[in-house]
Parts: C-alpha cells; structure tokens; sequence
C-alpha cells in the first residue's frame, strides 16, 4: 500500500470493472509525520473529512422522484458504516473519517456495503453494479466516482492534481456549456485550472465556477442528510408461561413507560401501536390499538390495552411481549387557564374527554360497532349523508362533509318515507297536523330513472313534535312523512 502522505497521485482511469489500487490509511497518529500533527499556533490539526461517494448510472433513466425513493432505500446500507449520509443526484455520499478507526481501511467499508448494496439494487430491479471513490471534498469524491475511480485521494493538496486528470463530461453540464468548452479546446479539467478566473465567470457564470472550488475543497459545501425514519420496538421474555392476562399488566405497563419516555424526549405522539403476544409452536396474537387522537399518555394507552385483555380470549399460555409503534404523530397540547376562578365548577369535557371515552368504547365493543354521520354534497335527502367506520376520517374517504343547507333539516329520517291521509282538504298523521313552513322544492336523479319531484314542508303535530313532510309531485295527489325534528 502507498504511503497517504506522499505526494503521488491516482492512475489514469482505468476500464469499467477493473479495480483500481486503493490507498490504507493510517491507524494511528503515529504514522503521520511530526510537523503535519499540529498548525503554526501549535494547536493540533483537525484531521480533513474523507467522503465516500458511491454513484449509481443506472439511476439517470428515471424521475426525480424516483431516484429519490431509491436512494432512500440504498442509504439504510450506508448507515452501517457513516452516521453521515448525504443525497445527490444519482449518488449517496457519506462521511467516512471518524469510523476509519474503528474499520482499520476503506478496503475493509468498501467490502462491508458492497454485499448489501448489489443485493438492494437486486430487489429494486436495477442493475447490481455502481462507482465509488473518496477524497477530502464531496464534490471532488462525487467527479471521481462519475469517472469510474475507484480509489481514494487522501489530502487536499493532490486535489487539483488528481481531478485534473479527468474528463470534463464528469461535470454533467448542459449543451451550450459543453460547446463552449470545446470551442476553447478545454477536455480536462486541468485545462480549466489553466484559464483565468474572471474570464470563465464571464463565460460559464458563479453556478460552474462554485461546482469546481467546492471540488477543490475551497468552497463551504451543504448536504442534504439522510434522516432514517423513527422506530420504537421493545420485547419482554417472560421468566414463565403466562395464561391470565392480567399479569401481563404490569410487563405492559414498564413497556409503555419507555414508550412514553421515548415520545417525550422528540415531542411525538401516537395514533397507532400493536402488541404481539407470543406463543410456543403457534402464531402470535395480535392487538391493534387505534387511537382517534394522537396520545402518549401511559395511563390511557394501558386502559385501552386492559380493556382489550377483558375481550380477548390466547390459544395458549404467553411466553414474551412485544410492541412496536406503526405510526408516530406531532403532539398537541392543550391550553388550561392558570386562574382558577376562569375554570367553570363541575368536570370539564373537551374533545380529548370524548375522545378517550370513544376509544374505550371501541376496545370493548369493537370498531364495527362505533360509525359516525357525515353529510355529502346531494340534493336528494336520502343520499344526502354516509355512514363511516369509527377508524375512517373524511379525508380517508373523499372529503364527504357538506356544507349545511340554509332549509331547515332534520337529524332523523326514516328508513322508508310513510304515506300521510288526506281527508277533506287537511293533512293526518294519526292526528290532525298543520304546515308551518315551505315549500322546499328538490328536483333531482332524473338521469338514474327515479326522478325525485318533491315539495318539502315542516307541519306541527299538536303535542308539538316538528315534522318535515313533502309533497310528490310524480305521482298525483300524496304526502310523505320523511323525518322528525329534534
């Protein structure tokens, strides 16, 4: 292996799939020279970052969005050997300095994610091949994986001299730039580094020139880290079979406190968590717990959790615990006056109130059992709301809620519209009943073949009840009670 200190630098560029010569770098401080560990001040000398840049050609065929997507994926690979994963257009570039101590090599983190990696472009249908370099620069380590070097440049100061050894097409620019750079006869970069500065801001703009001073390490850099996405899970062996559940209370309740805690410290919540009941030599008993507002509170989740041990019935004693969180959610607090002469006396009932009870009742009685109304956008009354599953929201299903009609109507229909009599000019539903208001006129679904033509009214029974009749127009002379006021 070379000596990382000396002054030579990277060989030409070789063919695709040959591997190129990859430099060790040293273990300790002790293989780098006396006057190189310290600056004029005599302070010691903040080692250079070293960015492992790893390219992928097959990615340029797709979107954005795409890339996008995969490069997520890819990066998970990558955190096995970088706390530091950056994005870039068809490359992930990481920062490898700090875990050379612990890896001894690159050869040895070029060997770690290169399994990986052929196996994840695998099973994302892409070709299982990609490019790799490394230097002190990110844009410079990116320009030598483009060119196929897959080697290591160790100090800034070969920078300029290994970069200039490659073509300009490394710089993905676009076809006026291209011809510009022909026109004056440039096809390395080492040209480049040859023309005066102010001429090629002139002609290239800040934009190009930015690119090449960050490739040369003269220019601060951003990156765009790779944040890997929150988990929480957490099991529990228990010392002996357990048939009744309710010891499983208190494993369930430290369970839940570290959840908590967890929540607490990156200010989330949760709407949605399963505990997994395991068993021996049979399948795991599963129990979602949905909630309808996002919460962290222990008390309530280990209520709910209880009221779903009362209905549930193991197939076999439980031998370990585990729980995992699908779904994490912002939290939201609630304001409370610090007065207390602001706080009305009696209990207080809010949204949450209702919505913790809500819960309660559907861990007891099932979600099948729990709907709610919404109104949808329909001028025929009878389509005029929908029913929902207790989990369902209206944005899950199209946004049903309506705006309320200026007419009044009312909460309760009938399942089927009952036929009113007419007697001698005057309206009866068992007893005589009088039209207060209206007519609401609704004419609608004449393209369905039933073609609704009614008038609508609000008659007064004379115990005081309020209903809303209506009137056919189809149909000769018949009224229709359609519903009841509160």
């Amino acid at each position: 292996m070379k000596d990382p200190e000396s002054t030579a630098q990277l060989p030409l560029p070789l063919p695709f799939g040959a591997k190129a010569e990859v430099i060790k770098l040293p273990l300790s401080e002790q293989t780098i020279p006396t006057g190189k560990k310290r600056n004029e001040k005599g302070q010691i000398k903040k080692p250079d970052s070293l960015w492992y840049a790893v390219y992928f050609p097959q990615l340029i065929k797709l979107s954005a969005s795409q890339q996008q997507k995969y490069l997520n994926e890819l990066a998970a690979v990558l955190e096995s050997v970088s706390s530091t994963v950056s994005f870039h257009p068809q490359a992930l570039i990481c920062e490898i300095r700090s875990s050379l101590k612990y890896f001894g090599c690159i050869d040895t983190i070029h060997d770690k994610v290169n399994e990986p990696l052929s196996e994840a472009l695998k099973q994302l249908s892409l070709a299982d091949y990609f490019l790799y370099a490394a230097c002190p620069t990110v844009t410079g380590s990116l320009l030598l994986a483009r060119s196929g070097h897959n080697g290591l440049i160790y100090r800034k100061e070969n920078l300029c001299s290994a970069l200039g050894q490659l073509s300009t097409e490394v710089l993905h620019l676009n076809k006026e730039q291209n011809r510009r750079l022909r026109n004056l006869g440039v096809r390395y970069l080492r040209d480049i580094w040859r023309l005066p500065t102010d001429g090629l801001y002139k002609r290239f703009g800040s934009e190009f020139m930015g690119l090449l001073e960050k490739a040369l390490g003269k220019s601060p850099e951003l990156t765009h880290n790779y944040v890997p996405p929150l988990t929480f899970s957490i099991s529990y062996d228990l010392p002996y079979e357990v048939e009744s559940l309710d010891r499983l209370l208190p494993v369930a309740e430290e369970i839940l406190g570290q959840l908590q805690e967890f929540l607490q410290q990156r200010d989330l919540s949760t709407t949605h968590l399963v505990f997994y009941l395991k068993h021996e030599k049979r399948n795991c008993t599963d129990i979602n717990i949905s909630l309808r507002q996002a919460s962290r509170c222990r008390r309530h989740l280990l209520m709910l959790l209880e009221t779903q041990f009362s209905n549930l019935i193991v197939p076999a004693p439980v031998i370990a615990v585990k729980m995992k969180v699908k779904k994490f959610d912002t939290f939201m607090s609630y304001n409370e006056s610090l007065l207390a002469e602001d706080k009305p006396a009696g209990r207080q009932y809010n949204n949450s109130n209702l919505n913790q009870f809500m819960e309660q009742l559907k861990a007891r009685l099932g979600g099948l059992f729990i709907n709610s109304i919404y109104t949808v956008a329909e001028h025929c009354p009878e389509y005029a709301t929908k029913q929902l599953a207790y989990d369902e929201t209206e944005n899950k299903v199209g946004g049903y809620h309506a705006r309320v009609p200026l007419a009044p109507r009312p909460f309760l229909l009938l399942q089927e519209p009952e036929q009113l009599v007419l007697e001698n000019g005057e309206l009866y539903h068992r007893k005589p009943i009088t039209i207060i208001s209206g007519p609401e006129r609704i004419e609608s679904y004449w393209w369905s073949g039933t073609d609704v033509r009614r008038d609508y009214y609000v008659a007064l029974e004379k115990n005081g009840s309020r209903l809303w009749i209506y009137h056919e127009r189809r149909n000769g002379n018949n009224w229709f009670l359609h519903g009841y006021f509160a």
